[in-house]
C-alpha cells in the first residue's frame, strides 16, 4: 500500500505543471503579437497616378522616423495583449522578448501599456542579431538570471514568427504561432 500512495503522488505531482499555473513562465512578443503600431505610422503613403488614389506600403525607414515616446501611446492592444494583463494581475510569471530596439522610454512604456511584468527583454542598440537568435540569447539569459525560469514546470511563448517558435520548441518551450 505504501508503494502504491508513493507512484500515486510521484504521478500528480508530474501532474501539477498542467493544474499548477502560478509556476508557469509566459513569454510574449510586443509587435504584431500582442501590440500593433497604427499604419500611418509604419506604412508611408504614396499617390498611384494611374489609379489615381493613395496606397500605403511598409518602408522600415518610415517606422524609425516615427519611433518615438509619443507615437508608441498610440500602439493598439491586440487580444493576446488582453489576456496577458489578466495573467499579470493573477500574479503570473508574464514577461516581454521584444525585438523592438531599446529606448530611453521601453520600460516606461511596457509599465504604462502593459503593467508590471517580471522580466522585459529588448534589442540591444546597435545590435543585428536575427530575431530567432536574438530571443534564444534571451531565454539562456533569463535561465541564468531568474530562479523562476529554472524551477518552472512549463515555459509557454507567443510570437508571430514561424522562425522563433521553431527556435522554442528546439528549446523546450512550448511556443504559440499568432496570427
Amino acid at each position: 500500500e505504501a508503494d502504491l500512495d508513493y507512484y500515486w503522488d510521484r504521478h500528480f505531482k508530474h501532474m501539477s505543471a498542467y493544474e499548477k499555473k502560478n509556476e508557469n513562465v509566459y513569454i510574449y512578443d510586443l509587435d504584431y503579437t500582442t501590440f500593433v503600431r497604427p499604419k500611418l505610422f509604419t506604412h508611408r503613403p504614396r499617390f498611384n497616378w494611374s489609379l489615381f488614389k493613395f496606397e500605403w506600403s511598409y518602408d522600415l525607414a518610415w517606422y524609425i522616423f516615427w519611433d518615438s515616446f509619443l507615437v508608441s501611446l498610440f500602439d493598439k492592444p491586440l487580444p493576446l495583449a488582453e489576456q496577458m494583463k489578466r495573467e499579470i494581475k493573477e500574479g503570473l510569471n508574464v514577461g516581454i522578448f521584444s525585438a523592438r530596439s531599446e529606448k530611453w522610454f521601453s520600460g516606461l512604456w511596457v509599465r504604462l501599456k502593459i503593467g508590471k511584468v517580471k522580466f522585459v527583454k529588448f534589442r540591444p542598440t546597435s545590435d543585428n542579431t536575427p530575431d530567432h537568435e536574438l530571443k534564444e540569447r534571451y531565454l539562456k539569459e533569463c535561465l541564468d538570471e531568474y530562479s523562476f525560469f529554472q524551477w518552472s514546470p512549463r515555459i509557454l511563448a507567443w510570437d508571430d514568427k514561424q522562425e522563433i517558435i521553431s527556435m522554442y520548441k528546439e528549446n523546450d518551450v512550448e511556443g504559440y504561432l499568432v496570427k
